[in-house]
């Protein structure tokens, strides 16, 4: 035996379909152009020449010359007896008396073909001998031995080449077409058939049986379903069921082993076999001097041709409707039954293109080859069948045949048809045709489809590339792919750190999810980009939802901008029947952006927000309070200061959004705390300075304070500090005036540092501010809690004067303490003269303010010597000076039943420091209001109506604090309270309360549409 060269593969124009193959490692495996019970490839518009799209690619002539291995096949097998198998397997095809075709031996290749020079390189092709390669026109048709099953793993992947029944099951034979000429002509072909797969006589059926079902492949047949009871087994198929079963069936049950288990004669060919291969190279008055003995194909057959069609709801044909198969059954005139012997198949739209690619995932296979260059674009050819070869059994001159349709059977027949391997189920129904035909009689026939599906009316003027059609405000709406390349696109703005989801259902007739029917595709854009630019964001194949029938795209949004949303079929496919229901999950703004490190409600401003989806903000789990399609209202806990994430998903589809850095809670990195003028800073050792130490928290434009930010107290020298219950450290938050306070109490003599801290527990290097105090001890002391009473003008009003003895910071227990107004006596009053001192040094009595409008001087004084004392100065503060600052309560929104917190605000004056005010009025006026109906996105629209109003006027306390407890009365449902504070001539604050109905309705729904889809929603990244 001579040995060839190998040579690495060379990529040309003609071999671009074995190119493909090889370099995936499944040489000739592919179902993608197989065209059921007629030409498995189909001329498309780019490759071949315009002349032929949409012909048949065959076998010039059908004339076949093939060169066998020089090898033996397998050891019970030698070259000779293998030789024999093939030529045996040829005239299958060859010896029918109505096909123009003939197969002969070439004589041998130049090698024996092995292991040692078929070689699978790192790059994924194949080296192999020159004379079986894709190029090797001289040896049309190149059939390997596989002795030891190496050549197979080659080509299949390592173990593929193997005895094992399962690996021979699929891969005893492989092979196909492999290099193809402008003008619609095979040009080269190659079969291996695994020699380990034959090692004993028992396996010679099966091989053959492979053998000639791959041999018809390469002769361009394509696969058929018909009479497929004989594999499902539903109804028990019957011997005309097995005699009409044909040979060039998709699939065969895994326990066909051996394959006469199933078929008594595997490879004996059925009448659609005949006319499938018949149809590509009939015997015709041209040609039939070269066929002696073989008869006329179109004279002694009869044809019936037509097309497929959708229905308007007036039952008048529509659109064409491509991938049904049409069956035809001769009608036994004894029986009056459509036989299961006598019967042909084909598949409507088998010329036409089963997939021409698409503007989201492109139009080029994965080796760059056009979709386009097979099958026909003509829209005459879409719905067009043809089931030339019609027999007339016993030598009848006419008789009836039946035509019925049924669908593609996605599980046994996934193969067969130009939607291979994504079938459609058909729409509509139609009743059985009987149509009247003879020998040598074309009998046209269209069949229209009853009850079909009509498209989905559009909802908007325009959604084409240039015109987008905005998104709806739910996010939420059913729409159909109606014609052939239907592409609508859909406007949307989105801002930047955010994510979104775009989840397309397609759906059924009934409005079910449905994998038969459209194969949706996603893609977005930026506005801005040029149309055919592929898209950033795209989900390259449908389905990849966890949830039946839906396609999802997560995509994330690098800058703000406007978007473009396009849906597409992933073939470039269109009809009436494919409905599809989307979703976008959009989640954009959070109000209030910025919340207390102690928690509250927000509000999030989306796209499609439902009930069914889950919140995190960080890593915690959130249940919302309330959603619709256009707001979710959230109550958050309490956190550490700093920036968090808001993540909403859809646990049944898997979309989410995901807000990058939406919430600001307590302090920012940016923020800054400020220590406010303290005019006391010394004290007795043991009793509180008389000024409370303040800070106050700013964002970083200074301005702006900064609510519920950590501020961390800690003192030295053991200095107690109220706001820590008297310990040394602690955290607390600063009100919605941005303020945070406390008293310092030094226990020993000398300075004391009180330090607060900006959420050091969240930044490195957190900001402070410090300020000192003194404590001193002087024996005998006396101190005011406080020393300095600010009063509003007018002010009728009652309050403690609270004094504490000490003897060099010891409470000093029994003793009598004096008080005497020097001053202000007209306005002012005391409920005793003297007081003695608790266990802890504290004494007190009550003062009493009428009508106050000037200054007030009261003594403490220790008895009995009156030595030492403290003086409390009472001033009185004009009402135009009044400020009101928020303390507490400004954002509360809650489920509906349950009971607001309190407001609580402070009276204070103009100083640079604000002092408490005392005795100011605060006019709290509230109404109680049912807000106007939801806009489209939950926005208000209608006008909203009150439903009480109620007003109370609070004196503010000591620390200038007064509060009231909102409420909704006896009103229930979604309910909105106002709250106006106001004191003084002008000084007033709002407040906006918010009761919602629990979460857990239905979400949104579609916005258009006859029917709600069982199954919705179930993604792929956009900038990923």
């Amino acid at each position: 035996m001579s040995t060839a060269k190998t040579h690495r593969i060379v990529p040309i124009a003609q071999s671009f379909f074995f190119r493909a193959l090889a370099a995936a490692g499944l040489v000739f495996l592919c179902t993608l152009f197989a065209r059921a019970g007629n030409p498995r490839y189909v001329a498309g518009t780019t490759f071949f020449d315009p002349s032929v799209t949409g012909q048949p690619v065959l076998w010039p002539q059908g004339t076949l010359t093939y060169f066998t291995d020089q090898g033996d096949l397998s050891p019970i097998l030698p070259n000779a007896s293998a030789n024999s198998l093939v030529a045996d397997a040829f005239s299958q095809w060859t010896s029918i008396s109505t096909a123009a075709l003939s197969a002969s031996s070439g004589g041998q290749l130049a090698e024996d073909v092995n292991g040692s020079n078929v070689t699978r390189n790192s790059d994924g092709t194949i080296s192999m001998p020159l004379d079986i390669q894709p190029t090797a026109t001289a040896t049309p048709v190149g059939i390997v031995y596989d002795y030891d099953g190496s050549v197979t793993d080659a080509f299949l992947g390592a173990g593929a080449g193997s005895s094992d029944p399962y690996e021979c099951f699929y891969n005893s034979v492989f092979g196909g077409a492999d290099n193809f000429g402008q003008f619609a002509a095979i040009q080269h072909a190659l079969v291996v058939i695994n020699g380990q797969c034959v090692l004993q006589s028992s396996q010679l059926t099966d091989l053959e049986y492979r053998l000639v079902r791959v041999l018809g492949q390469v002769m361009g047949i394509g696969w058929s379903q018909l009479n497929l009871n004989v594999i499902t087994g539903n109804p028990h198929p019957t011997p005309d069921d097995f005699a009409g079963f044909p040979v060039m069936h998709f699939m065969d049950l895994s326990g066909c082993v051996p394959v006469t288990v199933c078929y008594a004669n595997p490879y004996a060919m059925a009448a659609d076999d005949v006319a499938a291969v018949s149809r590509l190279y009939p015997v015709t008055s041209q040609n039939q001097s070269s066929y002696p003995g073989k008869q006329l194909f179109a004279a002694s057959t009869a044809r019936i041709y037509g097309s497929v069609w959708f229905t308007s709801a007036a039952g008048e044909q529509t659109q064409p409707m491509q991938g049904a198969n049409v069956v035809a059954r001769w009608i036994d005139p004894v029986s009056g039954q459509p036989s299961h012997r006598y019967s042909l198949s084909t598949v409507s739209g088998f010329l036409f293109t089963g997939n021409a690619g698409n503007p989201i995932t492109g139009f080029l296979d994965a080796m760059g080859n056009p979709y386009s260059n097979w099958g026909s674009s003509q829209a005459s050819q879409q719905g067009f069948f043809d089931l030339a070869g019609l027999p007339f059994p016993n030598g009848a001159t006419s008789g009836q045949y039946q035509l019925t349709l049924e669908g593609i059977d996605a599980l046994w027949s996934e193969g067969v048809g130009p939607y291979a391997p994504y079938q459609v189920a058909p729409s509509g129904t139609v009743q059985p045709i009987v149509v009247n035909a003879s020998p040598g009689i074309d009998v046209a026939q269209d069949i229209l489809m009853t009850a079909t599906a009509q498209p989905v009316p559009s909802w908007a003027a325009s959604a084409t590339w240039t015109n987008p059609a905005p998104i709806p405000a739910a996010g939420d709406w059913i729409g159909s792919l109606d014609t052939y390349g239907d592409t609508p696109y859909f406007s949307l703005t989105a801002q930047a750190n955010r994510t979104l989801s775009v989840a397309v259902t397609a759906l059924d007739e009934l409005g079910n999810a449905s994998e038969l029917k459209a194969q949706p595709v996603i893609g977005i854009w930026s506005a801005s980009d040029p149309q055919g630019m592929r898209p950033p964001a795209l989900t390259t194949s449908p389905f990849n939802s966890q949830q039946a029938g839906t396609t999802l795209l997560n995509a994330q949004i690098l800058s703000s901008t406007k978007f473009r949303v396009g849906i597409s079929d992933l073939r470039g496919d269109g009809r009436p029947d494919y409905h599809y229901h989307a979703h976008i999950l959009y989640g954009d703004s959070v109000s209030p952006a910025r919340l207390s490190a102690s928690g509250g409600p927000i509000t999030v401003k989306g796209i499609g927000l439902t009930a069914g989806q889950t919140v995190k903000i960080g890593s915690n789990a959130v249940t919302p309070l309330s959603v619709n399609a256009g707001q979710m209202i959230l109550n958050i806990p309490a956190a550490a200061d700093g920036t968090e994430t808001v993540t909403i998903s859809d646990p049944a589809t898997g979309a989410s959004s995901i807000m990058t850095g939406a919430v600001e809670i307590g302090a920012q990195s940016s923020d800054s705390i400020t220590l406010l003028p303290l005019s006391v800073t010394s004290a007795p050792v043991g009793t509180a300075c008389p000024g409370a130490i303040k800070v106050k928290v700013l964002a970083a434009d200074g301005i702006t304070p900064v609510s519920g930010a950590t501020v961390a107290w800690s003192s030295t020298s053991n200095t107690g500090l109220s706001a820590c219950g008297g310990a040394t450290a602690c955290s607390a938050s600063s009100d919605e005036a941005g303020i945070a306070s406390t008293y310092a109490t030094p226990t020993v003599a000398g300075v004391a540092n009180i330090t607060a801290a900006l959420a050091p527990a969240s930044y490195k290097s957190p900001k402070s501010v410090t300020a000192q105090v003194l404590g001193t001890a002087n024996g005998l002391a006396i101190a005011a809690a406080t020393p300095y009473i600010f009063v509003a003008q007018g002010a009728t009003v009652s309050t403690p004067l609270t004094v504490r003895v000490v003897n060099n910071g010891t409470p000093q227990s029994g003793t009598t303490v004096n008080y005497q107004i020097m001053s202000g006596a007209g306005a002012a009053s005391l409920s005793s003269g003297s007081a003695p001192t608790s266990g802890s040094g504290y004494a007190m009595v009550t003062l009493s303010l009428t009508n106050v409008n000037f200054p007030v001087q009261i003594s403490a004084c220790v008895a009995p010597a009156n030595n030492p004392c403290q003086t409390i100065a009472v001033a009185v503060m004009p009402l135009a000076q009044l400020q009101l600052q928020p303390v507490d309560g400004s954002n509360q929104i809650l489920s509906t039943g349950q009971a607001f917190s309190a407001i609580s605000v402070r009276v204070a004056d103009s100083a640079p420091s604000p002092n408490p005010v005392l005795g100011a009025g605060v006019l709290f006026q509230t109404l109680v209001v049912r807000p106007g109906e939801d806009g489209p996105a939950g926005g208000q629209g209608g006008m909203p109506v009150i439903l009480s109003s109620s007003q109370n006027t609070v004196l503010s306390d000591i620390n200038g604090l007064a509060s009231v407890l909102p409420s909704t009365g006896s009103f229930g449902g979604e309910l909105q309270v106002d709250v106006t504070a106001s004191a003084g001539t002008s000084a007033s604050l709002s407040y906006v309360l918010e009761t919602v109905p629990v979460a857990g309705g239905s979400g949104s729904q579609p916005v258009f549409g006859s029917h709600a889809p069982t199954a919705v929603r179930p993604s792929v990244p956009l900038h990923r």
